[in-house]
């Protein structure tokens, strides 16, 4: 992933202290101050709109943060479940190779979208930015919706959803996990890896080679490095030791797991 404008050292510090208050959220209050707090200063909104289950299939639920009244009736348009403008522009996002998916009169690559921006007129809703946690499959998926935007988003917004995306994902599913009386930390981990791949970032984490851990596992070492490469690419990571520490910082891993 490669930004498409330079992040300034305010910019910078903004980040950390973002993903650092992003880690505490674990119930529905504190997700709100999150995302109306820290999450502002890069993408700002009026309303966030959650969606979580199974994205591929287009089975959600749905999760609603909003700054203003929002007319009972526009969330029912967004939530329902067959002609839902949620479910839509989740469609759009899957058909688009699930990258960020930027809406409004202003912004490039509105190519079959006049629906989509029709509704969203109707709705007053604005400028419009969403993106998912793109390597999550089945029921754990998770899809975000931010409606009125100050701006018509462009090649910064894309990035800076692509960049917070795991926080965010990982945010929403601890207050999902907390409401649930569940332990988020171990559905997370099973929800982005297989539970191969979490065999072999147990034995990275524990100082092993590629080698080592085919041994260990009893695989060759071209399905290690297959399983490796996979793990960088759902943690957009370039190196091992990156791979050990983003997953320890997003609380993949936990002390009951071996291999």
């Amino acid at each position: 992933m490669k930004s498409p404008a330079r992040l300034s050292g305010y910019d910078l510090e903004h980040l950390v202290v973002t993903i650092d208050t992003s880690l505490a959220v674990s119930t529905r209050s504190q997700f709100y101050l999150w995302v109306q707090g820290a999450l502002q200063g890069f993408i700002p909104h009026e309303v966030l709109f959650c969606g979580h289950g199974d994205i591929g299939k287009l089975q959600l639920q749905h999760e609603t943060f909003t700054r203003i009244p929002l007319n009972p009736k526009a969330e029912q348009t967004v939530r329902d479940p067959v002609n839902g403008l949620l479910p839509r522009i989740v469609d759009d996002w899957l058909r688009h190779a699930r990258t960020p998916c930027l809406l409004g009169a202003d912004c490039e690559g509105q190519v079959g979208r006049r629906q989509l921006l029709g509704e969203l007129q109707r709705l007053d809703f604005g400028h419009v930015a969403a993106h998912g946690a793109k390597d999550v499959q089945g029921a754990f998926g998770s899809f975000f919706l931010f409606a009125g935007m100050p701006h018509a988003p462009g090649e910064r917004d894309a990035y800076l959803l692509e960049l917070l995306m795991p926080y965010l994902h990982m945010a929403l599913h601890r207050m999902l996990a907390s409401e649930n009386g569940s332990q988020p930390e171990a559905a997370s981990a099973v929800t982005l890896f297989s539970k191969r791949e979490i065999q072999v970032l147990h034995w990275v984490k524990n100082g092993k080679t590629n080698q080592e851990i085919s041994q260990i596992l009893g695989i060759s070492l071209p399905t290690v490095k297959n399983h490796m490469q996979n793990i960088m690419r759902k943690l957009n990571v370039n190196t091992r030791a990156q791979a050990v520490g983003k997953s320890a910082t997003l609380r993949l891993m936990t002390p009951g797991e071996s291999a």
